[in-house]
């Protein structure tokens, strides 16, 4: 199963981390419209307004990493800091995602040595 985050591309990375850790499935994948406003008026008519395109997320959970991979986990964080910077990420699938990383790194750790935490990626526009 492939499974990794490259930056800038899968192509010709300058920073990746491969997890040795799986994230634990399902994984969310979520389509939504997010930028839609509705409203109902007193008669029961629904008032829809389009203020933006479609948006997929990802969020993958990871139970459990070791200090290795959650230290290279913020190396890459911190080279795509957060949000500023696209990257791919290959899915499970073997296909590749421009996407960003949305969320704070934050790995809590359960156990000695291993670390627990959620990242968030939303995809970029084709």
């Amino acid at each position: 199963m492939s499974f990794g985050f490259y930056y800038p591309t899968k192509s010709a990375p300058t920073a990746q981390w491969v997890p040795v850790t799986q994230p634990e499935y399902p994984a969310g994948e979520v389509l939504d419209y997010p930028e839609q406003i509705n409203s109902v008026t007193a008669g029961g008519t629904l008032y829809v307004q389009e203020k933006g395109g479609q948006r997929q997320t990802f969020q993958f959970n990871f139970s459990r990493i070791n200090q290795a991979d959650r230290d290279s986990a913020q190396t890459f964080f911190d080279t795509v800091k957060k949000s500023f910077k696209t990257f791919e990420l290959e899915d499970q699938n073997a296909t590749l995602h421009t996407v960003r990383w949305m969320n704070g790194l934050n790995f809590q750790l359960v156990l000695f040595g291993k670390y627990s935490g959620t990242i968030d990626l939303r995809k970029e526009p084709a």
